[in-house]
Formats: C-alpha cells, structure tokens, sequence
C-alpha cells in the first residue's frame, strides 16, 4: 500500500462528484488531510477510501415506509472514511472532528448500543445489520481501523447518519474481502439503520447506494426498484438550513415513530372495511398495498372508503380497537410494536389517523406527477407540486415548523419555483427549485431575509450557530453513488 498521488485522487474526485475543475483542488486537500490524520494515528498508510453522499428528497416526504415512491438525489456533501483492516476483531473509528469521541469494540454479533444519540451506533447498526444478514461470519469477522470525516451538516435532514452507516458498511465488508450487490445492501442497511431506533424507510440508504450524477432517483419500495431521471440544466436545487436542529434525540425519534404507528393504523382500518366490503380479508402494515392501482378499484371509491373507516377527527386506541373488532392489546401489539422492543404510548390528543393518510396518498401522486413534469420539462408544473408537497407536510402530517415555513415563504418570494422541507421535517432544511440564471441573486436575497433578518429577529428560537453561510445555504450537485477507492 502507497499513498496516493494527488493525480489519482483528483481523477476519482472528478468521478465521484461530478466535480468541474477548479472544485477538484479543495476535495484532493481534504481527501489528503484525512489519509495523513489516518497515518499518524495507526502508524500505516490506509488500505482504502470510504465515500458515502448524503442526500436531499426532492419530493415525496414519509412515503418510503408506506411502500409508496421518493425522489431524491445524493449530494456533493457526505461522509469519507479512510480505513485499512484490522488483524483482529477491533473497530477503532477516530473522527476528524474532535467533538466525536473515538469509539472503540469488538465485530462479534449482537452488537450492545451505546448510549442514545451517540454516533458509533450509526457504525455499529451497519455492522450489526451486516453479522445478523450472516453476510460476514460472526465468529471470524475481522474488523477495522478508520478515519472519518463528513461533510454533510448534522441535524439538517440531508441524511448525514445513514451516509455514516452506509461507509461503515462498505468499510466492514472491504475489510473482510467481501462485496454484496448494491441494491441487496441498501435493503439490508434500511433495516439494520433501525438499531438506533427509527422505524424509517429505504430512501436514504438507496439513493446513497444507487445514485448517479446529474441524475434524481425515483425509488419505489417492497421490493426495492430505482430508475433514474435526468434533472433540468435550467433548475439547480439550492439547500437552505433552517438553522433549527432536527436531531435523533429521544423526543424527536417519538415524534416521527408516532407518524409510522398513525399509518399503519391507517393501513389496518381500511384494510379491515375493504375486508368487510369485499368480503375477503385485506391484511397488511403498507398503504402502498391499497391503492387504487393494486386493488385494481377507482381512487375515488377507494378514497370514499378511507373516510368512512378513518374518519376526520382524532382517534383513541379503544376507538380503533372497536372498529376493528380486535382487543387492544392485540392493536397494540400490530400497530404500536416498536423495533426498540417497546410501544408507542397513546397520544393525549389521539391518534390523528385521517390526517397522516391524507399526507402519504397525495404525497405519492405528487411524486408520480413531478417525475412526469421533469420528463415533459415542464419546470413549473414541477415547482407547483413542491409547493403543495410542503403545505401537505405542515398541515398533514404537521412536521414543519414556524422557521421552516418562513424559508419557504421567503424562498418563494425570491424566485423559487418550488420550495419545501427536506428530510423527516421538525427542524432541518428546504430544498428550492431555482431557475439556473437565478441561484446567485436568489441566495442573496435569502441570505438578507432570512439569515440577516428573520432569525436575528427569532434568536432566542434556538437556533444553531451560524459559522460560515456557504455550509448554510448552498446548491446541491446532483452528485455520484458511494464508491471505494482501492489504494495500492
């Protein structure tokens, strides 16, 4: 093993990003910087690089784990690791950033967590996913010293900690001389992410698996297909971080948790009147799996149907159990079950049912519909069905907040032909749709409004520190699929 030259290193940047030249000399000095850190620390050049992107969705919010369709793209911003294998069983991770404690332990099946919101679990929940898919052998697993570095801001809903499990993954399996098919490991990796508690979807895993540049991937789920579709030359994507954090903490895992259980409560009533109707049972978790198109029946009928089942106004658990003539604890233990092993306790104000289904059905045919748009090049059909996504997000299935909102409003009035919340929402960033000729005045104007006014305005919101604007509003490249860069 040598160190690499910096004329190999820009050679796969320019790859890997789709980077144009004069960006190419910053990437080779941190790509440089993390191989020296990794020498110094171990004591031996590093075996390979790591690179995993984040991701922005474009559109289609909390749709992934119902079984309907996402598109997003992977961004220029993600998680680097350089690493070389270790003779033994140890995994030794040391951060670049020397908030992040090193996290040091053994590659033996089950992995304990540690404590909540620490990021090794991120590692570990790669790792663990990868022993349990028995893809690696548990007793003879070797494991790996790395170095890590990211790029993507943190607690911004751009996908910062599945890009982490998604280069501990390749990280593990290139240390034990082992490859997976990508779309298999981003299925696997949906599910081990789950270790640190969220009972996401498939989306982030995917597009950083599967991505290609210059490209948005339309993702459909259960099983798990990407097509790619080619984005505009006169739309660029500008990320604008609310400078609200979003992060994984307890609290934030319910509230998101809480939307899985409203839709799988959703699914489970209206699977139990199409029952009732059809007179054959209709059981299933997924909403995907009653839509107009599987059920081979009118949407409207399906959706007059819903109504009568759900109903608008808030729901108890005794409520739903009465409607589908099952015991609580049997409702509970269908819908409410958790993967930490517990349940999700009934909200004070019901479960808002009506409501999260409304949300999921419109969100999918506004994925449907943008990805039609952006084929006909119709970029203002395009931008309208962000707008609607976003209103959907807030009024629906209420993961917006005052902060966001107000970006969106300003983004909009500054030549934004769509705008809308990025990521599971409560904080993070928007995604703006910007007409290429536009981005520069359009990032001024936001920078003023927003940033230089709206929240020195709102300061004692909590917000974020703001250290440089350009990590805080900046265009998104549509950007390539992680990768290994083999060092010989």
């Amino acid at each position: 093993m040598t160190i690499p030259t910096e004329q190999q290193l820009a050679q796969y940047i320019r790859h890997a990003y789709a980077a144009p030249a004069d960006e190419v000399p910053a990437r080779v000095h941190r790509y440089t910087r993390l191989i020296q850190q990794f020498s110094k620390t171990f004591g031996i050049p590093p075996h390979a690089i790591v690179r995993a992107p984040g991701r922005v969705n474009v559109i289609g919010e909390h749709t992934d784990y119902n079984g309907y369709p996402v598109f997003p793209m992977a961004i220029d911003r993600d998680v680097v690791m350089a690493i070389s294998p270790s003779s033994g069983e140890t995994v030794e991770v040391v951060n670049s950033d020397s908030r992040y404690e090193r996290r040091l332990f053994p590659a033996r099946f089950p992995l304990g967590a540690y404590p909540q919101g620490d990021w090794g679990n991120y590692i570990k929940a790669a790792i663990n996913g990868i022993l349990e898919a028995e893809i690696v052998d548990r007793q003879r697993a070797l494991g790996f010293h790395a170095v890590v570095g990211g790029t993507i801001p943190e607690s911004a809903g751009l996908s910062s900690s599945s890009a982490l499990v998604v280069a501990s993954a390749l990280a593990f399996l290139t240390s034990n001389g082992t490859t997976v098919e990508t779309q298999t490991l981003a299925e696997l990796l949906a599910h081990a992410e789950r270790y640190v508690g969220s009972e996401g979807g498939g989306m982030d895993q995917a597009v950083s698996l599967l991505a290609e540049p210059r490209k948005g991937l339309k993702i459909d789920f259960f099983p798990l297909r990407a097509h790619s579709v080619d984005l505009p030359m006169d739309l660029e994507f500008v990320v604008c971080n609310s400078l609200v954090s979003a992060p994984k903490t307890e609290s934030a895992q319910h509230a998101y948790n809480r939307r899985v259980v409203e839709c799988r409560l959703a699914a489970a009533l209206l699977s139990r009147a199409l029952s009732d109707r059809r007179g054959k049972v209709q059981h299933t978790t997924l909403l995907a799996d009653l839509s107009p198109e599987k059920l081979k029946m009118d949407e409207r009928e399906v959706n007059a149907i819903a109504e009568q089942a759900i109903g608008e106004e808030p729901l108890s658990l005794a409520e739903i159990s009465r409607r589908l003539q099952e015991p609580v604890d049997t409702v509970r233990a269908r819908c409410l079950a958790l993967k930490s092993g517990g349940f999700l306790p009934e909200p004070r104000d019901g479960f808002l049912v009506w409501k999260r289904y409304r949300h999921v059905v419109t969100e999918a045919r506004r994925v449907e519909a943008a990805v039609q748009a952006l084929q006909e090049g119709n970029i203002q059909s395009f931008g309208e069905l962000m707008n609607r996504s976003h209103a959907s997000c807030r009024d629906d299935f209420g993961i917006s907040c005052p902060e966001l909102d107000a970006l969106v409003s300003i983004a909009r009035r500054n030549g934004a032909l769509g705008a809308r919340l990025t990521g599971a929402g409560f904080g993070g960033c928007t995604v703006n749709a910007v007409p290429t000729d536009r981005v520069d005045e359009f990032i001024r104007r936001v920078s003023e409004e927003y940033y230089e006014g709206y929240i020195v305005q709102t300061r004692g919101r909590g917000f974020l520190q703001i250290e440089e604007l350009g990590e805080t509003i900046f265009r998104s490249r549509a950007s390539n699929r992680a990768s290994i860069l083999t060092l010989h």
